[in-house]
């Protein structure tokens, strides 16, 4: 009988090649070619997964979102401000795995703006965050947790606006922010949120 072929798992292979493309190369050398050649693959095999340039860029986007995604809904804290830090620790480029998602994604990021399914990719993503730190600060408020007067929807569009510009800073600056200080940042942002970690019930 031939063997089974899991597509899937060859499609996330192709996407790894692309990062790898882009994170050694940058975003512009991403082709269905130079893909191949990083691959291994024939042009003709990969053109049976992903017969365009911007197939290939989408997909690879997905893929480093499902990754981030799959990180988080391993987080194993309940209390929300620990959830909301643990959720922090993931995005930030804290280890080298991560910081070369991180720079993937920036260079797809910059792609999008010319590239209209990659701008529909990145704005699925960027909802999916927000809505789920808005429903962790509804929790938080309903349970008394959050500053007096505090709106659950502002605020997490203001967290996720916060860990946006930590992870610029970290990839850009790194040689004068780097993850400690930048948890420091987080942590002084959550204390305003819910006031200082120390005055939180045990």
């Amino acid at each position: 009988m031939p063997k089974a072929v899991d597509h899937e798992a060859r499609r996330r292979e192709l996407a790894e090649a692309v990062w790898r493309v882009v994170s050694t190369d940058g975003v512009h050398r991403v082709s269905v070619r130079s893909v191949a050649a990083e691959s291994g693959w024939s042009t003709g095999s990969l053109r049976h997964y992903f017969p365009t340039q911007d197939a290939l860029l989408v997909f690879a986007m997905e893929l480093l979102a499902d990754r981030t995604r799959a990180r988080l809904a391993a987080i194993e804290e309940t209390e929300v401000r620990a959830v909301l830090r643990r959720f922090a620790e993931i995005l930030l480029p804290g280890t080298s795995e991560v910081r070369v998602e991180v720079e993937v994604w920036l260079a797809l990021l910059a792609r999008a703006q010319v590239d209209p399914e990659l701008r529909r990719a990145e704005r699925r993503n960027r909802e999916d965050l927000l809505t789920a730190l808005s429903g962790l600060l509804w929790r938080a408020a309903a349970k008394g947790e959050l500053t007096e007067g505090r709106d659950p929807d502002l605020e997490a569009v203001r967290l996720a606006a916060a860990i946006d510009g930590l992870t610029l800073a970290c990839v850009y600056s790194a040689e004068w922010i780097g993850d400690d200080l930048a948890m420091a940042a987080v942590d002084r942002h959550l204390d305003d949120l819910f006031g200082p970690a120390s005055t939180l019930p045990a």
